[in-house]
């Protein structure tokens, strides 16, 4: 493939990509100077942490080449330091490990393998406590439950904490909502410009699925059966994934370490409507005086 071609490729891609994120800039009446300005941000930011020479410090008139950004506003981006630094709050990585441990740990689980009721604290034996000093994270076990109490994730009944939710999804009011939005597409496209410019034949999972005639009336008994097989199978790759993470066990294959997931999506959209070409067996339109045989 030809440099011209790549280049074009992944423009066209970016343009695509961020389309339904502009539609909702729109809306939100977000203008365009600030998205903008985050881009030249980032662009700065991977030229300047990714693009180095070897035994080189990485320089502005460098970073002003590779991005094709002046000088000046390269020392100006590079200068202001980290853009939005991250709270020290129980965020969604945080949420979404601590329930997975309770669901694929063998001493969090009972003999059906099920999710058990956990007592908050615990001489011996289970407890949620126990589970979230398993999670790294700065707040006190009461103050993690608390939240999850708020979001739905866990329920209390006397001194027993109950698990209502077998992954985290954050509420409709929750920022993490919006950090989804920044991490899983990313993902997703970095799994896809993986396997299209691979070099050998291992490529990653990426399959999907989809058809273009289906009734709207069909819509909601679908998006239930898609939602229960998914999470289903999630719940294996759960288990999968777990036999491998030293968090969970510490005799599981080393090397260096590495972040690995496995994700599912599902999409609805209206095919793209073309003209219907005029036939000479079309049905012809009936005038009022007209009635149906």
């Amino acid at each position: 493939m030809a440099k011209g071609d790549i280049g074009e490729g992944l423009t066209h891609a970016a343009r695509e990509v961020l389309r339904p994120i502009v539609r909702r800039l729109l809306a939100a009446r977000i203008p365009f100077g600030q998205l903008e300005g985050r881009l030249r941000e980032l662009f700065v930011e991977i030229a300047a942490e990714e693009f180095q020479l070897p035994d080189k410090p990485q320089t502005d008139s460098r970073v002003a080449l590779l991005t094709g950004i002046n000088r000046k506003e390269v020392r100006r981006i590079r200068g202001q330091g980290e853009i939005s630094p991250e709270p020290s709050t129980f965020r969604r990585n945080q949420m979404a490990s601590l329930i997975s441990r309770w669901t694929s740990d063998r001493r969090f689980r009972d003999e059906a393998g099920k999710p058990r009721p956990l007592p908050y604290r615990a001489k011996r034996g289970p407890s949620f406590v126990e589970l979230a000093r398993t999670v790294k994270t700065d707040l006190p076990p009461r103050a993690i439950v608390d939240e999850l109490v708020r979001i739905g994730a866990v329920k209390l009944a006397d001194d027993l904490v109950l698990l209502q939710a077998e992954s985290y999804v954050p509420s409709l009011s929750s920022p993490d909502k919006l950090a989804m939005l920044a991490d899983d597409p990313a993902e997703l496209v970095e799994t896809m410009l993986g396997n299209i410019f691979a070099d050998g034949d291992e490529l990653l999972l990426q399959r999907k699925v989809a058809y273009d005639n289906i009734g709207a009336d069909a819509l909601e008994r679908m998006r239930a059966e898609v939602r229960r097989e998914g999470e289903r199978f999630l719940r294996r790759m759960n288990d999968v994934l777990a036999r491998y993470d030293h968090d969970r066990n510490p005799k599981a294959p080393g090397g260096d370490r590495v972040s690995a997931g496995v994700g599912l999506y599902y999409f609805e959209k209206e095919p793209a409507r073309t003209p219907r070409p005029a036939s000479a067996h079309a049905p012809r339109k009936r005038t009022r005086k007209e009635k149906p045989e």
